[in-house]
């Protein structure tokens, strides 16, 4: 063990000389690979601008193409006449150009132009900047000739426009002078004819009146004057006032006594009520004293128990229960004070226990589930066992393949480094040489060798290794051993290659596989490790609350009992208080009722009334018969009155009925005059409206052709805007397309000046130096690298032996250790083999011992399970006694009682009120039916009167009641049309026309607004003939001017009819003017669309008399 140690430490020193050398490569390795990347990176960044560059040459010479195919475009499209001077870009040579032509000038494509016997492509020339103003200020007069004629043409066309338009205007101010006549004639017309329809309308809503009427209506007069008269000389209307005076006089003489009886009375009935509350207040006061003393008894144990019995003494019991409320006070507060201390704690000491609590078993569960994460992680075909297989199969390869024998794998190898290790070995075995590529490798060789001069003649044979000159021999010798290696068939370089192809690639397909489990794996290896670490900390938590949480549970008990002790003496002290608030109030009331008897007795002392000797019951007997007199008084007052009042309305009737009778006389004399000048007015009017009607015919004949030539005006003003709106939008077109074409000109000027401004090509050419210093560092930099990898490796394998050979030696030091100790422990176990079969009897003791324990350990066990019970039970007592304490439980039985009689209540009103719901829900149906019936009812009678056709005899409303999921407010209505033909009743969906869906629509909803809106009197008609016939519009025009007939009456109806029908409107007309009762409508309204001066159409309203259709 002395001699292994001994190496042991030899190899400390040896190993770190090593692995510093090996650090100090690797250090200076990762250098040359770090610059080596950034010189990368830089090449690329001088590739990216030097690309970026190229690319704005060739959109450079791109856009010299465009502007040149882009001023031939424009010169042709246009019509320019122009002469340039082209520069050929490649050569620099200029050549003067002249271009003159009245049709166009082509400056681009690849057209060739021929100038002398010189000829020119135009692909690749450019155009000066003195030929680009010329274009240019061409282009501008160009455009100035465009927008020139467009405003031209515009002044010429406004020109004529205006022309017609004053031609328009005077035959216009004709046309309204015209209509401005026939609009006088046609007013004038129309409120002759107002006047004359009121006049036909008053005399036909009232009879004729005769001579005889008015000689009735006086006769009436004078009879009614004359009863008038009669009644107001009645002797009674003197006499009753007389009466009601002299009883009115007594009743107040009788008022007087009753007042001085009244104050008697009550200062006798005051004493009497004195005395009766004295003894009372006295029988009230031995009550609460007695029942102060019960409640001192009642209490007498908290009294005792907190040294409170209170002493009492005479009559004077305030000041001693003030004493005795005021130290029960203290002791309530002071205990209170520490209950809630206590309860603090408590709570404070519960809260920090249910965090340690919570946390525990947060930790448990997490240890639980990594527990399984890590059991699972562990599995055969997750990424753990997997990268341990792949130790296992790449040690075993690599001692196979290996000449050492020996791999640098170790089994507890960290996955990271086992990749770079995998990745490492695939290099190595990608490193694969071909026939071919040998081949290449001697020609490159051979031509590096020759040394050529400026104009390619070989100078020199040198080596290609060492840069050495060659002598002729050395030259055949180099040429014989490069042609040898490079011949597949004798070289031995190729045929080594060869040999080693098959086992290299098997290797290499080894080696990406396991490459690529340990990929996948990695995850799964990384979770392992993280849940590993997490499961040690969790178990050291774990042990560490279970150690803190049980003195703080003992702890918890302890504070428990306190401060239930102390709730338990703040309850009774506050229970306590309440008696002595009690017996402090019954003092007081004692107290008060004492100075009320005083008070009541000095009261009576002083109180003296005066009744003559009378008592308070023969006072009372005389209070009531003057009562009764006055009583009937009243009565004889207001019977009186009563006949009075008929005497005066009767002579108010008469007098009125009088009046009436003269001015209904004076009325009729007035009406009869007024129908005998209305009768003169007619005849005038029916002259004034003939008349009318012969100047309108003759207006009508001068407006017909002012009317012909405004529309051939209109025409003409209408097709000059459009020629000139055409010309003009074209007009309009071609500048947009020659400032379109321009613009883009301008852009491709643009472009080529910025670029020719630019230095791209000094750029290029300082891109191209600098890309050729960076390969040229980067080229040495992974020259050195190349050299130091084979001394990197031999160090790394030194110290990976080196490890292994120490590990190796520790292993055997602690084997002998452990040989030795085993040896110890066999001794120890042959001695105490020996004791114990010196003992007599061991296992029937060992036997007696194991069951005594296992009895008192499940002994211990149900004593902890009936402790934690009993301590279980307690609390639940103590909370159920806290609550019964609470507002909550506080005369629950009461509530109890109360909210059953609520609840009984309740069920009685819901009963009442199904019941009302189904009295209810008939009702409604049973209304539901009649209105029904009324609908059909009008349906039936509109229906007869509009319908022309025989095919069907009448239409009804059907309904059926449906119900869904059984529900009382569920029920709803299907409403459908039945067309009934005899005795057979049909669905109208899909068995009538067009047209007679649209009666039957407007017939039901006339029969709906009949039925349900009298108070909403509007009805409004949208193209209500649409798809009828002649027959049915006449009979739909005879149903609304029957409704409008009956509707008259009514204040708020309006009709509102929307058509484009007049023969319906005329229909209208006829109709209306068949019924009488009621004002025909004055007008009608026309909408039209007319075209106003500025070119729009609007839309005009016209009210039209119904005597112009």
């Amino acid at each position: 063990e002395d001699q292994l140690a001994g190496m042991l430490d030899a190899f400390h020193d040896t190993i770190a000389d090593d692995a510093k050398r090996k650090e100090e490569l690797e250090l200076y390795q990762k250098d040359l690979e770090t610059d080596v990347d950034s010189l990368r990176r830089e090449e690329m960044i001088y590739k990216e601008q030097k690309g970026k560059l190229m690319g704005e040459r060739k959109s450079h010479e791109s856009d010299l193409k465009e502007r040149i195919g882009l001023m031939d475009k424009i010169a042709s499209k246009h019509k320019i006449e122009l002469s340039l001077t082209q520069t050929q870009a490649s050569t620099g040579i200029e050549t003067q150009q002249t271009y003159a032509t009245t049709s166009r000038v082509s400056l681009g494509g690849n057209t060739t132009f021929t100038a002398g016997d010189t000829t020119v492509d135009t692909a690749h020339m450019t155009v000066s900047a003195e030929d680009m103003e010329v274009f240019e200020k061409a282009l501008k007069t160009k455009e100035e000739d465009l927008r020139d004629g467009l405003q031209n043409f515009k002044d010429k066309s406004r020109e004529e426009e205006d022309e017609v338009q004053n031609i328009l205007n005077d035959l216009t101010g004709k046309q309204r002078h015209v209509e401005a006549d026939r609009e006088k004639l046609m007013k004038q017309q129309r409120e002759a004819k107002r006047e004359l329809q009121n006049i036909t309308s008053q005399s036909s809503s009232r009879s004729r009146l005769h001579k005889n009427d008015i000689d009735d209506a006086k006769r009436a007069a004078a009879r009614y004057a004359r009863e008038r008269d009669e009644a107001n000389q009645d002797p009674r209307i003197k006499s009753i006032p007389l009466e009601i005076s002299k009883i009115s006089e007594r009743m107040r003489s009788i008022q007087v006594e009753l007042e001085e009886d009244k104050t008697t009375l009550s200062q006798l009935r005051r004493c009497s009520d004195i005395s009766n509350e004295i003894s009372m207040l006295e029988r009230q006061k031995e009550g609460d004293v007695e029942g102060l003393k019960d409640t001192i008894s009642d209490n007498s144990f908290l009294l005792q128990k907190f040294d409170a019995y209170p002493t009492l003494r005479g009559d004077n019991y305030v000041n001693t229960i003030e004493t005795l409320a005021d130290n029960v006070r203290i002791k309530h507060e002071n205990t209170r004070e520490e209950s809630d201390r206590a309860s603090e704690e408590l709570a404070q000491l519960q809260q920090t226990i249910g965090e340690k609590s919570a946390l525990l078993s947060h930790n448990k569960r997490s240890l639980e589930t990594l527990k399984a994460r890590e059991a699972a992680l562990c599995a055969d075909d997750r990424g753990v066992q997997k990268i341990r297989r792949v130790i296992n199969a790449v040690r075993n390869f690599e001692h196979q393949q290996l000449d050492t024998g020996v791999t640098v794998v170790q089994n507890d190898m960290e996955p990271q480094k086992l990749l770079e290790h995998l990745t490492e070995r695939i290099g190595e075995y990608s490193a694969e040489d071909t026939p071919e590529s040998i081949a290449r490798t001697m020609k490159k060789l051979k031509k590096m060798s020759k040394v050529k001069g400026s104009g390619g003649q070989i100078l020199d044979i040198i080596c290609p290794c060492c840069q050495r000159s060659m002598d002729t021999n050395e030259v055949m010798m180099f040429d014989a051993t490069m042609e040898s290696l490079s011949d597949p068939i004798r070289s031995e370089l190729i045929q080594t290659d060869q040999a080693s192809v098959g086992k290299n690639r098997s290797a290499l397909r080894n080696y990406e596989t396991w490459r690529k489990i340990v990929s996948q794996s990695m995850p799964d290896y990384l979770d392992h490790t993280r849940i590993t670490n997490e499961v040690n900390d969790l178990e050291v938590s774990v042990s560490n609350g279970e150690d803190e949480l049980k003195p703080m549970q003992d702890e918890l008990s302890a504070a428990k009992d306190k401060a239930d002790e102390l709730q338990n003496d703040a309850s009774e002290l506050r229970q306590l208080l309440d008696v002595v608030n009690r017996l402090r109030d019954d003092a007081n009331r004692i107290a008060e009722k004492t100075r009320q008897v005083a008070s009541k007795r000095d009261e009576l002392s002083v109180m003296a009334p005066s009744a003559e000797g009378r008592d308070l019951k023969s006072m009372e007997m005389d209070f009531d018969a003057k009562n009764n007199e006055k009583d009937e008084l009243m009565r004889k007052n207001t019977k009186l009155n009563k006949d009075l009042t008929s005497l005066n309305h009767r002579i108010m009737t008469l007098g009125s009925q009088a009046t009436k009778a003269e001015q209904q006389a004076k009325e009729l004399e007035a009406k009869h005059k007024q129908y005998q000048e209305a009768a003169e007015r007619k005849k005038e009017l029916n002259e004034s409206i003939a008349n009318c009607i012969e100047e309108d015919k003759k207006l009508q004949e001068q407006e017909v052709p002012i009317r012909q030539k405004i529309r051939a005006k209109q025409s003409d003003r209408q097709r000059m805007r459009t020629v000139a709106a055409e010309e003009e939008i074209r007009l309009n077109r071609l500048i947009n397309e020659f400032s379109n074409d321009v613009q883009s000109l301008n852009s491709l000027t643009e472009r080529i000046d910025r670029y020719l401004e630019s230095n791209n090509e000094e750029e290029i050419e300082k891109l191209d130096s600098s890309l050729a210093d960076v390969a040229s560092s980067t080229r040495e930099k992974e020259n050195a690298l190349k050299e130091m990898v084979p001394e990197l490796q031999a160090l790394q394998k030194k110290v990976s032996d080196q490890e292994r050979h120490k590990k190796t030696i520790q292993d055997n030091i602690k084997l002998i250790k452990a040989l030795d100790n085993v040896k110890k422990l066999r001794d120890e176990l042959s001695v105490l083999e020996e004791e114990l079969e010196n003992l007599q009897g061991s296992n029937a003791l060992n036997d007696d011992y194991a069951s005594a324990m296992s009895s008192k350990k499940r002994h211990m066990e149900e004593k902890h399970r009936c402790e934690g019970r009993r301590l279980g039970y307690k609390d639940q007592q103590r909370n159920l006694k806290r609550k019964l304490l609470t507002p909550e439980y506080k005369d629950i039985d009461e509530r109890h009682r109360v909210k059953m009689i609520e609840y009984e209540t309740t069920m009685i009103a819901v009963t009442d009120l199904d019941k009302y719901h189904n009295a209810l829900d008939k009702a409604l149906l049973r209304y539901h039916g009649m209105k029904i019936e009324d609908i059909n009812k009008i349906i039936r009678e509109l229906w007869t009167l509009t319908y022309k056709g025989r095919d069907i005899n009448n239409i009804a409303l059907v309904s059926g009641a449906e119900s869904s999921g059984g529900t009382k407010a569920a029920r709803s209505y299907n409403y459908r049309v039945v067309m009934t033909k005899g005795n057979t009743q049909l669905d109208m969906r899909g068995r009538c026309s067009a047209g007679q869906r649209v009666l039957a629509s407007i017939v039901i909803r006339l029969a709906l607004a009949e039925t349900f809106c009298l108070n909403c009197g509007v009805m409004a008609l949208d193209e209500p003939t649409t798809n009828l016939d002649y027959e049915n519009k006449r009979g739909l025009a005879v149903a609304l001017a029957q409704i409008i007939a009956n509707r008259a009456a009514q204040h708020n109806f309006q009709l509102v009819c929307i058509t484009h029908d007049e023969e319906f409107v005329s229909m209208m007309k006829n109709e209306l003017s068949t019924h009488t009762g009621f004002d025909m409508p004055e007008k009608y309204f026309q909408v039209s669309r007319e075209e106003g001066p500025d070119g729009k159409h609007y839309s005009k309203i016209n009210a039209i008399d119904w005597d112009e259709i």
